[in-house]
């Protein structure tokens, strides 16, 4: 994808200010959450985190956009907690874009605050469902897509930018496609017939980094997929994808189509990938905890191996509270669970934030849903609005602690291609 940085835009003169705003209000905020554990972002190699540092330096001096792709559970889907860490984030090192955002609306309630997406009643999501997820795996980088055998259908996406990639799949009875940039034609009959399954990307310049909709039509009958639209603007900042799937557990993502994964992650090229999974796994009565140890490190090193000059951040799961009579009290494993995670984490040389030890560890969930002002909602799964941004203040402060600790010397990486 096209990147140009605005070398005007230098957002360095806020870092040290936002940072300790950040900090105070972390203080404000942790009382208001009753009592929580001092957590750092755990990373005993020193370097876990660097490359994603180092990004966000360049980015403060204007030269960058750094990218941060965020996988998860419900948790991200809702684009609550992302979003706020997106705010903070672009607020501090400036706004380069929507980032990538899901095709149409794959559920009823999809949303990314600032983008407006349509989709015309043909298109049928792939990747929610055990069926679909089985079909082929081909679901891209977020790991869902909307599919149409149909001409005649469309997809819209209306959102402030200048480049719009979009992620497509070709395919041996593929269809063919129109691109409309702000209903002018851009692309006509663009094919999606390969004798091989592949990626593919269709780069959109618009003429000023504006508010613009980029329209995808087919053409002809046949077999499209379309992954998402990658949207940025024309200046130095931070794009904050959230990839999340309500239900999802850590073994989804290795039923992916990783050929087809590793050419998107290595197309969209994050700083940082996060990873959040753990809040359904736990009730699993067949979780065997060596196993889940065994194959979550495969999964970093998946990542790993797809987007090696990426940062890992494994964010452990939210207390979660189960009925037990007429009481809640926090899942069996969860404890055990976490510490599953970590161990997989650190083994491979990713980073680890401790969420549910932040939180106060067992019972937190149920004392967060019972405050005057909840924190967690009454499934004792989910946080409410107000819990999702504290974690997200939480997170921020320890990405701004651990910037600034190790940054101040750090040479700049080399410019993207």
């Amino acid at each position: 994808m096209i990147h140009i940085a605005n070398s005007n835009a230098r957002p360095g003169a806020r870092i040290a200010a936002f940072a300790l705003a950040l900090l105070l209000s972390h203080s404000a905020l942790q009382a208001h959450a009753a009592t929580r554990a001092t957590q750092s972002i755990e990373d005993p190699t020193g370097r876990a985190m660097l490359s994603f540092y180092d990004a966000l330096a360049s980015t403060q001096r204007g030269e960058w956009v750094t990218r941060i792709v965020h996988y998860g559970d419900s948790h991200v889907a809702a684009d609550i907690l992302t979003g706020a860490l997106r705010h903070s984030l672009q607020s501090c090192f400036g706004d380069a874009g929507a980032g990538f955002v899901l095709a149409g609306q794959p559920w009823q309630w999809y949303s990314r605050a600032g983008v407006v997406s349509r989709a015309s009643a043909g298109w049928q999501p792939d990747g929610l469902t055990q069926a679909s997820l089985a079909a082929d795996g081909r679901l891209g980088l977020a790991g869902v897509s909307l599919s149409t055998r149909n001409a005649g259908e469309s997809i819209s996406v209306t959102s402030e930018g200048r480049y719009f990639d979009v992620y497509v799949l070709k395919q041996p009875e593929g269809g063919a496609i129109d691109i409309w940039l702000d209903t002018v034609e851009w692309k006509r009959n663009f094919s999606l017939r390969s004798r091989a399954v592949e990626a593919d990307y269709i780069e959109i310049v618009a003429p000023d980094d504006s508010i613009h909709t980029i329209e995808i039509r087919t053409t002809s009958p046949g077999r499209t997929r379309i992954f998402g639209i990658a949207i940025e603007g024309e200046r130095a900042g931070v794009v904050y994808d959230a990839l999340g799937i309500n239900g999802a557990r850590a073994s989804r993502p290795m039923l992916w189509d990783w050929n087809l994964l590793s050419n998107n992650l290595e197309r969209r090229d994050p700083d940082l990938i996060v990873v959040a999974y753990g809040s359904n796994e736990v009730t699993d009565p067949d979780l065997d905890l060596e196993e889940y140890t065994a194959s979550f490190a495969a999964l970093l090193e998946r990542f790993h191996e797809a987007a090696p000059r990426a940062s890992i951040l494994v964010i452990g799961p939210p207390d979660r509270a189960v009925r037990v009579g007429r009481r809640w009290k926090t899942a069996s494993r969860m404890s055990a669970l976490v510490d599953a995670q970590r161990r997989a984490t650190l083994k491979v040389g990713a980073a680890f934030y401790d969420l549910f030890n932040a939180m106060g560890g067992s019972g937190s969930a149920e004392r967060w849903a019972t405050l005057s002002q909840p924190l967690a909602q009454a499934d004792r799964v989910h946080l409410t609005s107000a819990g999702y941004r504290l974690v997200a203040d939480w997170i921020n402060s320890e990405l701004m602690r651990g910037y600034l600790k190790t940054t101040s010397d750090r040479p700049a990486p080399k410019g993207r291609q």
